[in-house]
């Protein structure tokens, strides 16, 4: 029989990444918190967390994570049917941020008037999030990739364009008024991180020349890629709906525009008969077929 206390210790570890905060939330001493996870590894037969900063779960610490997600939505979703009620255990969901930075903010607007139930976001690359469901930190996702996980579904939600934009002091400055791939390529630009691989990927499918990076900067922030294009510090990629407003009056220049990315987005949830996960679900798609193209 599981240990469910000494899991909601392990879940509430990972949640939070810190004893410390776990113990906080759980109204326990730290103490109590590591001895019960101490016998929860003891139970499954070997260690569950890597026991560093941030903590993370080991593979059967993940196998575990991902059961537990599951055995609370089960719950929840037999809570609401025999009492008639909203559960209020989280949702753990992982989404890119440029999604975030876009038109994700409608489905937590949207869903919040429909449920009670709250969202726990976590932002990674659109390339990673779906690792993010595979290891059961989160139960839906956001991703590039369409194939389900196993137990899951997938949908097509619908493409993110991108396009290439600057401002009009850049093109000034740094193109010096010529804009050509030569001159754009080689000019100042912007990647979100390691991971980003949109600006490859415009250079070569849109571009159709071989991928430079060198002359990118690093920046992790999706509304802070439009505060530096809009300084004219750089050109950059990023989504069409996140600079309608700036390209109609002026203040940016799409300087391709009829070479756009299209990166196709897909929602992955699991498979639980959970209404709160078909409700999310719901308002998901409601807001993408209005958003995406």
């Amino acid at each position: 029989m599981m240990d469910y206390k000494a899991l909601n210790c392990f879940v509430a570890v990972l949640r939070f990444q810190s004893f410390e905060r776990a113990a906080d939330h759980l109204s326990l001493t730290q103490s109590a918190v590591s001895q019960r996870i101490k016998r929860l590894e003891q139970a499954c037969g070997g260690p569950l967390l890597i026991r560093a900063r941030p903590v993370s779960a080991t593979p059967l610490g993940e196998q575990l994570l991902a059961h537990a997600n599951k055995v609370t939505m089960l719950e929840d979703g037999l809570f609401e049917l025999l009492h008639e009620g909203y559960s209020h255990q989280p949702l753990s969901i992982a989404v890119n941020n440029d999604v975030l930075a876009t038109w994700f903010a409608q489905v937590l607007s949207v869903f919040s008037g429909v449920d009670q139930a709250r969202l726990h976001i976590k932002a990674a690359d659109q390339g990673k999030t779906r690792e993010l469901l595979q290891t059961g930190e989160v139960v839906a996702c956001i991703s590039q990739i369409g194939t389900p996980v196993s137990g899951g579904e997938s949908v097509f939600l619908g493409n993110m364009t991108y396009e290439l934009v600057a401002s009009p002091e850049f093109i000034k400055t740094q193109l010096k008024n010529d804009i050509c791939i030569e001159t754009v390529v080689g000019a100042p630009s912007l990647i979100y991180d390691e991971f980003d691989d949109l600006w490859r990927r415009y250079q070569h499918e849109c571009l159709q020349v071989k991928a430079d990076i060198r002359n990118s900067h690093w920046y992790p922030s999706s509304h802070g890629f439009v505060k530096m294009i809009m300084a004219g510090t750089v050109c950059a990629l990023v989504p069409t709906v996140q600079v309608v407003e700036e390209i109609r009056d002026g203040r940016l220049i799409s300087l391709f525009p009829k070479a756009k990315l299209n990166v196709p987005l897909y929602w992955h949830w699991y498979k639980l008969k959970s209404p709160v996960l078909d409700r999310l679900t719901g308002v998901v798609l409601s807001t993408a077929r209005n958003t995406l193209s």
